[in-house]
């Protein structure tokens, strides 16, 4: 191939182009490490090892390259050679990632503090609170379900929390509908939504006809319900286009998403670290 002439590899200009297709594959692998396994929802930390020392591939540095072959070969046995190398190079990138995006997130949470607290959301507003917690769930999110017990703790210990509810249906067509029916529910008593949220939660539905089964049984009028869901509809869809366009301005990419104070918190919390951080913000 006219492109390629004869070097060696020690001081060949294919040098620095195989370690930006390494860069290639280590970002690829990266892509993958950060949107599989686990739900972003869990937060779990990367751990970073020290530093990997770079080991030689094991080919002679006065071996020839001719052919796109041969630099194939290099960056095989380079990649054998060095497989902790990209691993932590991956699991930097995915903390620097992680960093930056914590960064944004609460730049945009001063930014957009007048939406999250806005009164189209419901919300459990106690006389003379001093703390304001934002949550962003999806009623077919398995962690927003286990976080729910947590965040009735918190509320029912510490009279001075205020507690927002953002509707993030994330987890597909039934995941909408479900929060289109507790939006109705809200605009009808914003009293009664808090009960129906948390019933809800507790429950096993996955479809709009079940929710409004559960409304129905904590005492919520049928025909109220019905109603508000018709005749509210173009107000329930804005509401949660919004939260949707808020939700992903901060930097939420999966439930439950939680701001307190000016912090992002991506990921359920124990009722000990809430309590610790609303402590914190008191102490400020």
């Amino acid at each position: 191939m006219s492109f390629l002439k004869k070097s060696n590899l020690g001081d060949s200009p294919f040098v620095k182009p195989i370690i930006a297709i390494i860069l290639v594959l280590i970002i690829g692998g990266g892509i993958y490490s950060i949107t599989g396994g686990k739900k972003a929802a869990e937060n779990d930390d990367v751990k970073v090892e020290k530093e990997a020392e770079i080991q030689p591939s094991g080919l002679d540095l006065n071996e020839e390259v001719e052919t796109v072959g041969d630099v194939e070969k290099v960056i095989v046995k380079w990649v054998e050679a060095n497989p902790k190398a990209i691993i932590q190079a991956v699991a930097n990138m995915q903390k620097k990632a992680s960093e930056d995006q914590m960064k944004n997130a609460q730049k945009n949470i001063v930014e957009k503090k007048a939406e999250l607290e806005s009164s189209d959301s419901p919300a459990v507003a106690p006389d003379g609170y001093d703390v304001t917690i934002v949550e962003f769930f999806d009623y077919l999110c398995g962690y927003c379900k286990k976080a729910q017990d947590t965040v009735e703790t918190v509320l029912k210990d510490d009279k001075k929390v205020r507690f927002i509810y953002k509707e993030y249906p994330i987890l597909g067509q039934a995941s909408v509908e479900m929060s289109q029916v507790a939006v109705a529910v809200s605009l009808i008593d914003n009293n009664s939504y808090r009960k129906f949220h948390n019933a809800l939660m507790k429950s096993n539905a996955r479809s709009k006809d079940e929710a409004i089964k559960i409304a129905k049984e904590i005492g919520i009028d049928g025909a109220k319900l019905t109603a508000s869901l018709k005749d509210n509809q173009e107000k329930i869809l804005k509401i949660l286009q919004a939260n949707s366009e808020l939700g992903a301005s901060i930097g939420i990419s999966g439930t439950p998403g939680f701001i307190i104070g000016e912090e992002l918190i991506p990921g359920a919390l124990d009722a000990a670290s809430f309590k610790a951080k609303i402590a914190a913000l008191r102490s400020k």
